[in-house]
């Protein structure tokens, strides 16, 4: 049985328990990434499978996922940034990593996460995968997942959700965090080829940070005092 699936990008089949997606100019690297991952035992992501009349064949992950940004659980925060350093630390070893520490997701956001009994297990959608280093992929899966430049969380409070994100992914400078963020948030304002929308919303969303980074820098901040 055919479904069509895909959030945002176009042509994505599921067939069965299978995932079918059109093969793109990144596609042999991605493919790379998730043999590689199937290698060293990490079951948060798919399995590639082959290709078949130009469409890659993926493994399909059971689950939900998100359509949106929200509002999310502790535990949720704990549990998604705890699979993003497994991920991170799967991906050690990779060929052509060179001086490189990892393979990124490249948008480890809630909305490519796969939740099961309302936890999160596993990433989908690595098409923007590359080589590069932790703070890269910490700094924009935090900003997304505590969806930091909605105006309606305390931003005190914010900075403790960031500070139990930081914490559960635990190889990373909490002291960075909000730098990190705030790169992650101009790269993207600024990408080339990213929707205008985006670009904008990216831009706004570091504005929201940079106003807000000393009551963040507090809840970090108090969130360490009061470990």
């Amino acid at each position: 049985m055919t479904f069509l699936v895909g959030r945002t990008t176009p042509g994505i089949q599921r067939v069965n328990d299978t995932v079918h997606r059109p093969i793109g100019p990144r596609s042999g690297f991605v493919h790379k990434v998730l043999q590689h991952l199937e290698r060293r035992g990490f079951t948060g992501a798919p399995r590639y499978l082959g290709v078949n009349a130009g469409a890659e064949i993926l493994s399909f992950l059971a689950g939900d996922v998100p359509r949106e940004l929200g509002a999310f659980s502790t535990a949720q925060l704990i549990a998604a940034a705890r699979l993003l350093r497994q991920l991170h630390d799967a991906t050690i070893g990779f060929d052509g990593l060179g001086v490189h520490e990892i393979v990124c997701h490249g948008d480890a956001s809630p909305c490519n996460t796969v939740f099961r009994d309302g936890l999160p297990i596993g990433f989908i959608d690595f098409d923007s995968a590359h080589i590069g280093a932790r703070r890269d992929d910490v700094g924009y899966a935090a900003w997304l997942w505590l969806d930091l430049g909605d105006s309606d969380p305390d931003p005190i409070a914010q900075g403790r959700r960031l500070r139990q994100f930081i914490d559960a992914y635990e190889a990373f400078d909490c002291l960075d965090a909000i730098p990190a963020i705030m790169d992650a948030q101009s790269e993207l304002s600024q990408r080339t080829g990213a929707p205008t929308s985006t670009r904008e919303w990216a831009g706004q969303c570091r504005h929201w940070t940079a106003v807000n980074r000393t009551a963040l820098s507090a809840g970090l901040a108090s969130s360490r005092h009061a470990s």
